[in-house]
């Protein structure tokens, strides 16, 4: 390696600058080597946030509304006033509680960094303990999941306030242990939709151990979660929870059980499925295990989640949301005939304007003349109603309803006309008419009421809905958020009632019958999810079916019935199995029964044992929604918020001195912190390390901004970066009058420092999650410090060493400039993406010593089919300039990790050793390049729904790939011409073969493969390699 040193003897030292090139490329922010996709978190809007403090909370809002604001405080304070009974502890300072007025506005929120879906109602992060939520569409639904968000919230604080404990210590704690506890605290141990679960689990022989909801993803930890806490607390004692949960964060579960349960684990869930399935079987044994109609959508022709049927008018259509391509739910169109899906109405990878459907809680609504299907999506931070013409592959119209920013459940009028839905504004819920023709908006009912599943009767004049406002005759003054049915007039200037059936259940859903006489209703009035039937004029009711689980969608508010106006067919989703199968049935086929309008009984739905023989504090809490402290109203202030940084983490690397004789004294050691205001706008990350001596000292400081629609940021930094090399020197060393010599051996050792100093800014412009326009720019200087270690030895012995500095190469500088369009809309599998599409282009101008472009187009298409994941990619890179081939840029390389497999460094001599080959590895470098990948790929172990080998902790996934580029300089060309051997022209290369990737649990993803590489003289043998990214 004495060539090293002699190329230092230059004057422009360049072939030292090559080996900057991934320290050039990394830091000044280039994508060449990197991914560069991902889906982005948009702001469509810029939030104006106030304070609002109460004793124990500080509420972040943008309210208009004083009234919607003050009633959350006492929601708060309420929970805050439950929990702390139960659980024996307060929490000391004010927590942080910041609202949105919808859940559109929640989606964008900065608070939490990662996106929030459809199906999230609250998020509570650790850093802050702060608690996330919109207002939802019920006032129970927000009055649940504030006090199911503020267990985690007491989670937290006392993960972090008790010295045994620290955040880590939820490592401990299994999901299915949180949120069940958080589900019982905020629900109660009677609740039909858990029941429900239940005795699915029960009728299929499928109730889990502690250990299989530990390990496996077939149990919903919620619902289980949810059971095993309502049976802990009705046998023990809610006394009990508290002291569960902090041996469970110590000690783990099996352990806390044997602790404080004072049994083993697997006693205790032997002991746990016996107790439900004797309390579940006799009221199973009293159900129908015949379903009425025709089982229409189910695993074999939709998905496993087949929710929110609709049927046309005419009976001839059915549309539903499934999960049929595994990865999402989409909006697809069936015959009623044979459940045969005629069409797929909206996807998730291609309509890449859309940020989510409404799938959970949400059924479409189909035209009179059942031609066109509306549907509610989201985009650009608001509820927009999209109208697709079923005979066509694109929407017909898009509608954003004036004033409403948030809307869900349309229903299509007889007439055609109009749309009735319900909307939120400023937190308030309430029923609005949209006219399809005029675009007029009218508000059709104005109270603090929630309404919801609203429907028109087949003569257009009544509107059928369920409300939480309380029944004719209930003169109780505690509020109470079960719903009723309710109807309205359009005819009587919107005259209301509502129906007095089943006070204290929950009645939703409500239909009319094709004759307009009736309405169909699903309740649970018996403690089962079950189909009813409302006659009007003598307000007689009738049980339609009696199923041992129940018909409903994904959750307890989900609508999940429908009649065709015209014919009277029935569309339903069942629960059972854990799939949702949709049947379909005529009025006929079911087996009605008279029903008492005025009984209810919950047996059924509450959570065994029967009998509570212990402590009961959480379920006679709830029972009394009125039930909290009273403060004065000096307590609850108004403020205007102002930002301000706090602490969010701080973190180290440890620290370590060594000393030695030949290089002296080092340390190393670093330190990170993370600070951000209370909404996560601001964002300000330092780090500092030292790795060596003082010249190692390195520092990064950033910020970010994310408050309004444009995200900005940049960071300055000094980073050292080091490496080294050897040298060999020999002298030699004459005696006095120069008539003998010997020889002194210089071994060398030169420790090289490259140094850059880089200030960067940059932002980006999402147009939505899926897409995204990037703009920045980056001004470094590169420096450089030599020393050199000499170690003498004569005639092989060792005689001592010295330490020197010396000249180094002079610095210079490089600035660049660069604009990015990106689009992701792709699915994560096992190991790699297995659905949708991933696009980047790319344009990068370097100034400074180099002055040149540098172009990139990354495309990556991913046809899911299942089980198999068809992957195609096409990569071009390519510098272009007058000193776009300096060789202070190492040159793009074919072998990289992720282009052509089977050709590394090591490969290809290993190939040059054994082989006859006709190229050189400079076949394979340029200035430019392209490539293209094909992949067929097989989820092979992991979850069940996926994989080909079910495993709950070893996710693994095969892949058949081709692969073949090439790369050229400006003095080459690319040819495909094989018999073109002239020195200017570059064929590509090739490789197939097979590899395995192995996610290991998500912090690493490697991938042995074994790759045959060919080029014009044929297949070579086949070589391994080993890669460490995921796929492509």
């Amino acid at each position: 390696m004495s060539s090293f040193r002699n190329s230092f003897a230059g004057t422009n030292g360049l072939n030292y600058g090559k080996l900057l090139l991934i320290f050039i490329l990394l830091f000044s922010g280039s994508d060449l080597f990197s991914q560069g996709f991902g889906r982005t978190k948009p702001g469509y809007k810029t939030f104006d946030f106030n304070v609002y403090k109460t004793p124990n909370f500080e509420i972040y809002h943008y309210f208009q509304n004083d009234s919607v604001l003050h009633e959350f405080a006492l929601m708060s304070e309420k929970w805050y006033y439950r929990h702390a009974r139960v659980l024996g502890d307060t929490i000391k300072d004010r927590n942080p509680l910041i609202i949105y007025e919808n859940h559109p506005d929640f989606q964008q929120t900065t608070a939490v960094g990662s996106l929030i879906g459809i199906g999230t109602g609250g998020v509570t992060e650790s850093l802050k303990n702060r608690v996330v939520m919109p207002i939802l569409e019920t006032r129970g639904q927000t009055d649940h999941v504030l006090g199911h968000e503020l267990v985690h919230a007491f989670h937290f604080n006392e993960l972090l306030r008790n010295d045994t404990m620290n955040v880590y210590s939820i490592r401990n704690l299994p999901l299915w242990f949180i949120e069940g506890m958080a589900e019982y605290m905020s629900i109660g141990s009677v609740d039909p939709n858990t029941a429900m679960w239940m005795r699915d689990a029960i009728i299929n022989d499928d109730f889990p151990t502690l250990r299989d909801m530990t390990t496996s993803y077939r149990y919903f930890p919620y619902r289980f979660g949810h059971a095993f806490f309502a049976f802990v607390a009705r046998t023990w004692g809610d006394s009990i929870i508290m002291p569960l949960f902090q041996q469970t964060a110590r000690f783990g579960y099996e352990r806390a059980i044997e602790n404080v349960l004072d049994m083993r684990a697997n006693t205790f869930s032997d002991v746990w499925q016996s107790s439900f399935r004797m309390h579940y079987d006799e009221l199973i044994r009293n159900t129908d295990s015949e379903m009425s109609g025709e089982k229409l959508i189910f695993e074999e022709t939709g998905g496993r989640m087949n929710v929110s049927p609709s049927v046309s008018p005419d009976g001839q259509y059915v549309a539903f949301y499934s999960e049929k391509n595994v990865f999402t739910l989409d909006l697809f169109i069936a015959n009623t005939d044979d459940g045969k899906i005629v069409r797929t109405l909206t996807s998730s990878t291609r309509d890449t304007d859309i940020d989510g459907y409404n799938f959970l809680e949400s059924m479409g609504t189909w035209s009179p003349d059942s031609r066109y299907f509306a549907y509610v999506a989201v985009k650009k931070g608001r509820s927009h109603i999209l109208i697709t013409d079923i005979n066509r592959p694109r929407r017909t119209r898009e509608i954003s309803i004036p004033g409403v920013p948030f809307v869900n459940n349309p229903s299509w009028s007889p007439d055609g006309r109009h749309l009735v839905m319900t909307g939120l504004v400023d937190g308030v819920n309430n029923l609005y008419l949209y006219d399809l023709e005029t675009g007029d908006v009218e508000q059709i009912t104005n109270d603090p009421y929630s309404y919801v599943h609203a429907s028109w009767s087949p003569d257009g004049r009544y509107i059928a809905y369920a409300t939480d406002k309380k029944q004719p005759g209930d003169t109780s003054t505690a509020v109470t958020y079960s719903l009723n049915l309710g109807i309205i007039d359009t005819h009587d200037n919107n005259r209301r009632r509502v129906l007095p059936v089943f006070r204290g259940a929950d009645n939703i859903n409500p239909v009319f019958s094709a004759d307009g006489k009736s309405i169909y209703f699903l309740s649970d009035s018996d403690g089962f999810r079950n189909l009813y039937r409302y006659v009007i004029d003598n307000e007689e009711v009738f049980r339609a079916t009696n199923y041992p689980t129940g018909i409903s969608g994904i959750t307890s508010l989900s609508p999940a019935i429908s009649i065709a106006r015209e014919t009277g067919l029935i569309t339903y989703s069942y629960y059972f199995g854990g799939n949702h199968t949709i049947y379909s049935a005529m009025p006929e086929d079911f087996r009605e029964e008279p029903a008492d309008p005025e009984h209810i009984d919950m047996l059924a739905a509450t959570l065994p044992p029967f009998q509570r023989v212990a402590t009961n504090i959480v379920d006679r809490l709830l029972a009394d929604n009125d039930r909290f402290p009273r403060f004065p109203e000096e307590e609850f202030q108004h403020q205007k918020y102002e930002p301000r940084f706090q602490l969010d983490y701080i973190g180290n690397t440890g620290v370590g001195i060594a000393v030695n004789s030949y290089y002296g004294t080092g340390m190393s050691g670093g330190v990170q912190m993370l600070f951000s205001d209370i909404l996560g706008d601001n964002t300000l990350f330092g780090a500092v390390a030292v790795n060596g001596e003082i010249y190692d000292f390195g520092g990064m400081f950033s910020y970010m901004n994310q408050k309004r629609k444009i995200n900005w940021g940049g960071s300055i930094s000094h980073i050292p970066y080091r490496t080294a090399s050897l040298g060999i020197e020999e002298e030699r060393i004459f005696n006095e009058d120069s008539t003998a010599y010997y020889l002194r051996t210089n071994f060398q050792l030169y420790n090289i420092r490259t140094f850059e100093d880089q200030l960067s800014l940059f932002a980006y412009y999402p147009f939505s999650m899926s897409r995204r326009l990037e703009i920045g720019g980056s001004m470094a200087r590169y420096y450089y410090r030599i020393d050199r270690w000499n170690h003498y030895y004569e005639g092989g012995f060792y005689r001592g060493e010295s330490r020197e500095r010396v000249d180094a190469p002079p610095g210079f500088n490089l600035a660049r400039l660069n604009l990015a369009y990106v689009g992701d809309n792709s699915y994560f599998g096992l190991a790699s993406p297995m659905r949708g599409h991933r696009y980047r282009i790319q344009g990068d101008k370097y100034f400074g010593r180099l002055e040149f472009y540098q172009l990139l187009t990354d495309y990556r298409q991913y046809y899911f089919q299942n089980p198999l994941s068809f992957a195609f990619r096409f990569y071009h890179a390519g510098r272009y300039g007058p000193t776009a081939e300096n060789n202070l840029f190492w040159p793009m390389y074919l072998g990289f990790p992720g282009f052509v497999r089977g050709y590394s460094s090591n490969q290809f001599y290993q190939l040059q050793s054994f082989q006859n080959i006709n190229f050189s590895i400079n076949d394979l470098i340029g200035s430019r390049m392209a490539v293209t990948n094909f992949e067929v790929r097989l989820p092979f172990t992991g979850p069940e729904q996926l994989a080909v080998i079910q495993s709950g902790i070893f996710f693994t996934e095969l892949a058949l790939f081709f692969d073949a580029g090439v790369a050229w300089t400006t003095d080459t060309r690319p040819t495909l011409d094989i018999d073109d051997m002239s020195p200017d022209r570059r064929f590509p290369f090739f490789s197939t073969g097979l590899s395995l990737r192995v996610n290991l649990f998500g912090a690493l993803i490697i991938e042995p493969y074994y790759a045959f590489p060919f080029h014009r003289n044929g297949i070579s043998e086949g070589v391994l390699g080993l890669n460490f990214i995921p796929g492509w």
